[in-house]
């Protein structure tokens, strides 16, 4: 069974997947100028992306503004990111590398305070990520 849907512009019935209205032929479907993906004409954002579509600008083209401006991330937000990568590095990588040297130079304090160590960098860094 096809989903039924009225047009925007004039309120006739049309089946989804109708290019154009059966009433007063306008297009009710269209892709985001932002994106490209495919929506409805009457859409006001893009559910891929989140583009804002605006009015129809000159030469009939829609304009397309990104709904937010993605924020510039802070010194202290990079400074918890590096953080958190050593932490998880220390986690997963450092137990490999000691495992991997001599059987003399393998300890299990050193493992530990590897482990310690990146642990250390998770809980700090973690907040400092979603620093602004």
């Amino acid at each position: 069974m096809q989903q039924i849907f009225t047009c925007p512009r004039c309120g006739t019935s049309n089946y989804w997947g109708q290019p154009y209205c059966v009433g007063c032929g306008s297009p009710l479907t269209s892709s985001c100028p932002h994106c490209g993906a495919y929506m409805l004409s009457s859409s006001g954002f893009c559910t891929s992306c989140g583009a804002q579509l605006g009015q129809m600008g000159q030469m009939g083209q829609r304009s397309a503004q990104p709904a937010k401006p993605p924020k510039p991330m802070s010194g202290w937000a990079k400074f918890g990111t590096v953080l958190f990568v050593l932490g998880v590095l220390c986690i997963v990588a450092g137990p490999v590398f000691i495992m991997l040297r001599p059987e003399a130079e393998q300890s299990t304090s050193t493992l530990i305070k590897t482990i310690a160590a990146g642990g250390v960098g998770l809980i700090i860094g973690l907040p400092l990520m979603f620093k602004g």
